[in-house]
């Protein structure tokens, strides 16, 4: 997200060899609006190809060695499914199975479009967003899931709503990738909560690669809780671009919980006065990446931002936050604040950070901070002096590390069932660290 380097090596990767292969047979094929946007999007992706450690935003994790073999495109799954909902307080759910939008539960209020079936018809509000944001040459993988597109969903939100997003990926019998993108967008005024929810199984490698766009028109609230735990050989990359107009607010808890690569790539756009963002996340490892990424872009004055990122990693874990804020020229009166910290709890767990800050306005309020340590022995001493056993003091401490990116971005219900995904992970993180 900083600068890119060009791929020295010509040869076509398997993303672009598909896209060569299949252009004329993807969803909407032949629509000039969408054909344009999609060469546009692998022109992008071809600058750099599958990101390694010579692109300056993938230094530290390096997704084409993460790779074992050339993928073949997942196709929609027919069998038996697995009906585990990790919130199921909600209104409407949307269920997408290897990228495909595979079942509905909508509710009043919400416009749903099959991105998988996308013709002539498409409505208005889909032509004017899809594509626009996380799609470009700072978003490679991004760029490649609007390029091969084969399923998806999008989302209009004409009155409050909750609404859970749940992708799965089921067991294959061989390497596959799935390109999918999501498209929401929050009419003036009013409010959606987003639960977002990844889990996948199987012993293959896979790569679920996403594209999600958020549009909130003025006034439009979004609160939103991720929660990506997926199978050890699975590789996740989700790419989110969100623009916010006038007095838009979106709030984010993301928790990352496992794969063998995760990559969150957040791009957030304050483009117009009194916008305001929150991303908080969480992570807990005891192997694997989880990364991630953001770029927090303060393009009109009155803008407010605050990111919040906290990772527990244990056995060969490692995580990686990268937070870039942009204040543009102009900006004035623009306030962010990004921290990052990690408790390390082997000696081969680790933990990257790297904040920027890049302003170019007067009268502006900004910082940024960094802390990567171990459990911190005063309190432990503390703990134990109380009569409190050494593992379940650490467990205590590590709970409350993690809670305070947790607490206030989530209702009752949904906090309860976050937490209890994270205590499972924190239980076999710390069978083998406590």
């Amino acid at each position: 997200m900083t600068a890119l380097a060009f791929r020295r090596d010509s040869k076509p990767d398997f993303v672009q060899e598909d896209f060569a292969r299949h252009r004329g047979s993807l969803p909407g094929a032949g629509l000039a609006w969408l054909d344009t946007r999609r060469r546009a999007a692998m022109d992008a992706f071809a600058a750099t190809g599958i990101p390694t450690r010579r692109v300056e935003a993938w230094k530290y994790t390096d997704l084409a060695n993460a790779l074992e073999s050339e993928l073949e495109p997942a196709t929609p799954f027919s069998g038996d499914l697995d009906e585990e909902n990790a919130f199921a307080a909600s209104d409407a759910h949307l269920l997408l199975v290897n990228g495909f939008l595979h079942r509905t539960r909508p509710v009043d209020g919400l416009d749903i479009v099959d991105l998988g079936a996308l013709d002539a018809d498409a409505p208005d509000w889909v032509k004017e967003s899809l594509g626009l944001m996380a799609a470009g040459r700072d978003s490679p993988l991004g760029a490649a899931s609007l390029a091969l597109m084969r399923g998806g969903v999008a989302v209009r939100v004409r009155e409050h709503a909750t609404l859970h997003v749940d992708f799965l990926t089921p067991p294959h019998d061989r390497g596959a990738v799935s390109h999918c993108r999501v498209l929401l967008v929050l009419e003036e005024g009013v409010r959606l909560s987003l639960l977002e929810t990844h889990r996948g199984e199987g012993v293959h490698q896979t790569l679920a690669n996403i594209g999600m766009e958020l549009v909130l028109k003025p006034g439009a609230r979004l609160e939103h809780v991720r929660l990506q735990a997926e199978a050890s050989k699975a590789l996740h990359v989700t790419s989110l671009g969100a623009r916010l107009e006038r007095e838009a607010e979106y709030r984010a808890l993301y928790a990352a919980l496992g794969a063998q690569l995760s990559r969150l790539d957040v791009n957030v756009q304050l483009a117009a006065p009194g916008a305001h963002a929150t991303l908080h996340n969480v992570a807990v490892l005891n192997a694997g990446i989880a990364d991630v990424t953001t770029v927090m872009d303060h393009a009109t004055p009155h803008g407010t931002s605050r990111q919040l990122f906290k990772s527990v990693v244990g056995g060969r874990g490692r995580s990686v936050n990268q937070g870039r804020v942009v204040v543009r020229e102009g900006a004035v009166k623009s306030d962010s604040h990004q921290l990052f910290k990690a408790l390390l709890l082997s000696p081969r767990a680790e933990a990257d950070a790297k904040p920027e800050l890049e302003i170019f306005a007067d009268d502006v309020v900004c910082g940024h901070g960094t802390a990567i340590g171990s459990l911190d022995e005063d309190a432990l001493f503390y703990l134990r002096s109380r009569g409190i056993a050494e593992n379940e003091a650490k467990g205590l401490l590590i709970r409350a590390f993690l809670e305070d990116a947790i607490e206030g971005l989530a209702n009752e219900a949904v906090h309860e069932a976050l937490w209890q995904r994270i205590d499972a992970s924190l239980t076999s993180l710390e069978a083998g660290q406590l």
